[in-house]
């Protein structure tokens, strides 16, 4: 990918981390800020689509409520809770 395009998805990303239930702002931002680059491209594509779902939804799999369908999906949730506590996020998710 070159850079340009690179630049343009990060930019994509960063706005689709900006969520209607603000509790999830902070631990999918610090997560695509923190560990987006570090992910193999089939976790960065799983990580699209997680942000594709509904914020409901994602909570709902942040907090332990429910799990997605999406194998890869679930690794991501894994991965962002981690890293949430991990930097002392106090927030709900």
């Amino acid at each position: 990918m070159t850079e340009h395009l690179e630049k343009e998805r990060m930019v994509r990303l960063r706005w689709a981390c900006r969520r209607t239930l603000q509790v999830l702002d902070r631990p999918l931002g610090d997560f695509l800020q923190d560990c987006f680059a570090d992910l193999d491209m089939g976790e960065q594509f799983a990580f699209e689509r997680l942000l594709n779902c509904k914020d409901q939804e994602i909570l709902d799999w942040l907090i332990g409520n429910r799990q997605p369908h999406d194998a890869r999906i679930c690794g991501i949730i894994d991965k962002i809770r981690a890293h949430n506590d991990t930097n002392g996020g106090n927030s709900h998710a």
